[in-house]
């Protein structure tokens, strides 16, 4: 362990050991180059834009007010390029004498297409987008956080991204959200996709050690949202076969902020936020009917005295005030900087936020340095680490009678007490405010992300990156259940459940790429390189029962204790290589392989071939193009390889150690653990793409538009076996069946993405954007003959010609409301989809005067269903809903569609062949409802002082940005909001199973850069 976390400290060593000899080094500049960049229609400075030297490795980026630096350019014709997102790149030719200082002032056009943009996310060779045969996403993320009122990267991708799709699973702080692009791809591996920080591989998902109820933490919150510049999505196979057989998911790359080499000037911004954060709900209530038991019994709070059937009613939630007023606190530092040859980017980050619960919070404390420093116009080395450490505290919910909700909307409000004794209204005995309050679910995470990229141009035409990272996790999960004498939880004793996980993921990525020109209107660009990845896994765990004080809330502690280890390593290796062809820069051809193998393969399996090719042609350029209300086209279209990498250990014949008795001797033994499958190899994914971006108007309005077809083959299912063998149903690592290589899915559908710029002149500014999608996914195979599986799943269910885990059930075919007999279809059938199959979002920003500014975003989810379990179980399980109880709320029909026939002895439903008695447990139709909305999700108000009165506090600027988010919701769900997943690493589920719903948030947030 000590040898890891010193390589982890390399990147910083390497930062300051750079930061203290990069003085000593200027002799190398010949000229230089200073000036600011506006805005060609408005004339306002813009910051973030990249003035590059074309050939070399300098560049330097603008600050707040335009201004921008290059040091130690060579003498004689050079040419600067100047990009930004959502604006044209700009190319000027310039000749420097030696030693001279030019300055360069340059004003970009606003473009709603951008051909020139770098994309280095799943690229090599020409990086340019009007290269790229596949579309990878860029999303401004330094840009958008001047105006969403986000807090968290999950947030930032909210709605953000045609085709990617994020569900929040719960309102509590801290949670997960689920992240699914292009649909699922797999049917029993992970669908989320990979995560990458500055070309380092990192780990994303966060699964408790211990049972919550169903909601995860979250590791993208160990990502400050403040550092990041940009993130870029690349969709799936087809552009994703340069990051191996591991990404058919996807892959989202976090691109962190840089220092200005360059400069000479030292930038530093200050942000303050606060967020009021609101339950939004009302919980629901409680009723019963009062027998006569209840009203002559005097401890009767609410029968007592009543007539016999008298509707009561409890809301116990409300009734002890268990919810408060969350507030988030927030404080942000940053400086950004450098020198004549290299640059600087430094953090601190101090987050606490209390959620509604009473024991909901998150806290985090984090740190970044980069830099970067360019010893010669041929090498420049970047180097970053960044540090957070932080504290989540989980409430039991969701599928949890120990859980906020499910103690209280299983209530009964018969129990109500006058001295408050026994259930008293709750679920559990004495499970009230305090005893909930008690429980305690936390995870501590120390995680360090650490990279070191160099990038070496010997020649121009001749360039070389390599990149090394660590990403180094430590994390302590934490169960406990305090001694009482009340009874409130099934050990009263007190319990002490503690987990100790370290994760250490390493990636070496190596990018080489040889352009030539084979004729004065052909190049080629020839790309190879190879990606490492070593992730090694270690957990401990133990739990204690019978605590003599709660004081002493240690394992050591309790007079009962048991314990384990696990231990998991998982290594991937590929080799790559692209040929890319251009001509006259116009028309791109590619073709590209990458050659990969795991350790989790089976020993049977071979190395996989994954190839890839693609063509992009921006047609507007043509010389016989005349089409007037387009003035800009690119056509592009490709297809790619790659997969999804079983998980450590799944190919391994394993066996359970036990103990053996034989009379009154015991002796090692063991059962059958893990059957394992020599053959087992990766899930194979293949995905064509194809599509345009266009400019209208004179780039007025861009339009993005992609078709995509996804195959996922070979995917994994696990196979029955006899039970002679010993082996059950449990699954890999539990006694379970072996998975292997059967299953096939298909994803499809179509990406849009329009922005539109109707008003920019210098006082006034309107930009609109729109992104949607459509999804049609559908398991078409399941293996054939003895290698077939059955579909299998009751509610949630995978089958041939159905979305994965679509819902089923059987539905009503007639209701007789004079007979009162309802009939149902003979067997289950489909009952809706999982996954939304069209989503949309709008947004729009209004800029007044250079420092006024309106934002705002709506979105919409439709096509799937939800299953609303949480009314289900209120109505027909442990009947509490006034839905049931109260005959006059509901009409006859829904009555009898909900709950059947209510007659005695007789069934609540009938199939309608056989007649066949069934339950309300086989016709579940009405609670697996519509899941389609509409919500207002992001609302801002931001103003910007005037110049002269940020000068009075020595600053260069200063903003005040006011906001909300989840502001209001338009669907017709029955229950509190449709946007839940009440088990977050559900791979196909989406039951609102007692989960607290998203909250509402007041947003204020102060921003001074000196």
């Amino acid at each position: 362990m000590r040898f890891t976390i010193g390589r982890a400290n390399i990147g910083v060593v390497l930062a300051l050991g750079a930061l203290l000899v990069a003085p000593r080094l200027l002799a190398a500049q010949s000229a230089s180059v200073q000036g600011t960049v506006t805005d060609a229609a408005s004339s306002a400075p813009i910051a973030g834009a990249i003035v590059a030297v074309a050939g070399t490795t300098l560049q330097g980026v603008t600050n707040v007010l335009g201004s921008y630096r290059i040091s130690g350019i060579p003498a004689g014709a050079v040419t600067l390029q100047v990009r930004r997102i959502g604006f044209k790149t700009l190319s000027a030719q310039v000749t420097l004498a030696d030693g001279q200082e030019f300055t360069g002032n340059y004003a970009l056009n606003a473009s709603v297409v951008t051909l020139e943009e770098i994309v280095v996310t799943g690229t090599a060779g020409d990086q340019r987008s009007r290269s790229q045969a596949a579309k990878v996403a860029v999303l401004d993320v330094a840009a958008l956080r001047q105006v969403a009122p986000t807090s968290t990267v999950a947030g930032d991708l909210q709605s953000r991204v045609p085709g990617v799709s994020v569900t929040s699973a719960s309102g509590s702080s801290g949670t997960s959200s689920q992240i699914r692009v292009r649909g699922a791809a797999s049917i029993s591996l992970s669908n989320e996709p990979l995560l990458y920080v500055d070309g380092v591989r990192v780990t994303a998902q966060g699964a408790p050690q211990w049972f919550t109820g169903g909601q995860s933490y979250d590791r993208l919150n160990d990502i400050e949202p403040d550092d990041i510049e940009s993130i870029e999505i690349v969709k799936g196979p087809a552009a994703a076969t340069l990051y191996g057989a591991d990404a058919a998911a996807g892959v989202i790359q976090v691109i962190t902020k840089r220092g200005r080499p360059g400069t000479g000037k030292f930038t530093q911004s200050l942000n303050f936020e606060y967020n009021g954060i609101n339950r939004n709900f009302t919980p629901r209530t409680n009723f019963g009917r009062c027998s006569a038991a209840n009203i002559a019994n005097p401890n009767n709070a609410l029968c007592s005295g009543k007539a016999v059937g008298t509707l009561v009613s409890d809301n116990p939630l409300l009734r002890e005030n268990a919810f408060q007023t969350g507030q988030m606190k927030g404080v942000n530092w940053s400086g950004r900087g450098g020198g004549q040859n290299y640059g600087y980017y430094t953090s601190l980050n101090r987050e606490t936020e209390e959620g509604v619960l009473p024991n909901n919070g998150f806290d985090r404390s984090s740190g970044r340095v980069n830099f970067n420093w360019i010893p010669s116009p041929k090498l420049t080395l970047d180097a970053g680490i960044g540090v957070t450490v932080s504290l989540t505290d989980l409430p039991d919910n969701d599928n949890n009678i120990f859980g906020w909700l499910g103690n209280s909307h299983l209530g009964n409000p018969l129990t109500r007490t006058v001295d408050g004794t026994g259930n008293n209204g709750w679920f559990g005995n004495q499970r009230d405010v305090a005893a909930m309050k008690a429980i305690a679910n936390s995870r501590q995470s120390h995680r360090s992300i650490a990279s070191f990229t160099a990038n070496y141009a010997p020649r121009a035409n001749f360039t070389h990156r390599l990149t090394v990272g660590l990403d180094w996790v430590r994390e302590e999960d934490r169960r406990f259940l305090p001694k009482n004498t009340r009874g409130s939880y099934a050990i009263n004793t007190g319990q002490i459940q503690e987990d100790r996980r370290g994760v250490e993921r390493q990636t070496v990525d190596y990018l080489g790429n040889f352009q030539r020109d084979l004729s004065s209107k052909i190049v080629s660009n020839l790309s190879f390189g190879f990606q490492l990845v070593d992730t090694r896994e270690e957990q401990v765990f133990a739990t204690g029962e019978g605590l003599a004080v709660n004081s002493n809330d240690v394992v050591s502690g309790a007079s009962l204790k048991s314990g384990g280890q696990d231990w998991t390593r998982q290594k991937s290796v590929g080799f790559l290589g692209q040929w890319q062809v251009s001509l006259n820069n116009r028309l791109t051809g590619q073709v590209g392989l990458r050659y990969d193998n795991a350790s989790s393969f089976g020993k049977n399996a071979q190395w996989v071939v994954l190839p890839k090719v693609g063509v992009s042609w921006v047609v507007s350029e043509e010389p016989f193009w005349r089409v007037g209300p387009v003035n800009t086209l690119r056509l592009r279209a490709a297809w790619g390889s790659t997969g999804r990498i079983p998980a450590a250990g799944a190919s391994l014949t394993t066996l359970q150690s036990l103990p053996s008795y034989d009379g009154n001797l015991v002796t090692p033994g063991a059962v059958p653990l893990n059957p394992g499958n020599a053959d087992l190899r990766f899930e194979h994914g293949e995905e064509f793409e194809a599509g345009f971006d266009a400019g209208l108007m004179h780039d007025l309005i861009g339009v993005e538009l992609t078709y995509f077809h996804k195959i996922s083959r070979d995917l994994l299912l696990q196979q029955p076996l006899a039970p002679s063998t010993g082996y059950t149903a449990g699954g890999p690592g539990i006694g379970g069946f072996p998975f292997i290589n059967i299953g096939e899915v298909v994803n499809r559908g179509l990406e849009i993405g329009a922005r539109a710029v109707p008003v920019n002149r210098p006082n006034v500014s309107w930009e609109i954007r729109l992104g949607a999608n459509t999804l049609h996914n559908e398991v078409t195979d399941m293996g054939h003959g003895a290698d077939s599986i059955p579909a299998f799943g009751v509610l949630n269910r995978v089958q041939t010609g159905w979305q994965l885990g679509a819902w089923r059930t059987r539905k009503i075919v007639s209701i007789d409301t004079t007979t009162k007999i309802v009939r149902v279809t003979q067997n289950p059938v489909f009952a809706g989809n999982v996954l939304p199959t069209f989503e949309g979002n709008v947004s729009t920003t209004v800029t007044v005067m250079r420092n006024v500014r309106f934002y705002g975003l709506i979105d919409t989810k439709r096509g799937h269903k939800v299953r609303n379990f949480t009314d289900f179980f209120r109505e027909t399980q442990l009947v509490r809903s006034d839905n049931r109880l109260d005959t006059l709320k509901l009409s006859k029909v829904e009555r009898l569609r909900r709950y059947g026939n209510p007659t005695a002895g007789q069934p609540a439903f009938i199939t309608d062949s056989t007649g066949a008695p069934m339950t309300v447990n086989d016709v579940q139709d009405a609670y697996i409802q519509d899941g389609t909305f509409m919500r207002l999700r992001e609302l801002s108000l931001s103003y910007t002082l005037p110049l002269k009165w940020a000068q009075a506090f020595r600053a260069t600027s200063a903003t005040l940005t006011l906001a909300g988010q989840n502001l209001a919701l338009w669907t017709k769900y029955e229950g509190y909001d449709p946007e839940v997943v009440s088990n977050a690493l559900a791979l196909y589920n989406r039951d609102d199973f007692f989960t607290q719903p998203p909250v509402r948030r007041y947003v204020l947030r102060v921003n001074v850069t000196f």
